[in-house]
């Protein structure tokens, strides 16, 4: 809903897409850590 408040969309979309790939990349990073640990 707050998307469509906003006038500035390509600015929301990078906000957007910013924190899906921060989240994405901490994911990835413990899924790392955790295969790693598995392995030894």
């Amino acid at each position: 809903p707050w998307a469509l408040q906003t006038t500035n969309l390509p600015l929301m979309v990078m906000s957007s897409l910013l924190l899906i790939i921060i989240l994405a990349l901490s994911l990835a990073y413990e899924w790392l850590q955790k295969g790693l640990d598995w392995a030894e």
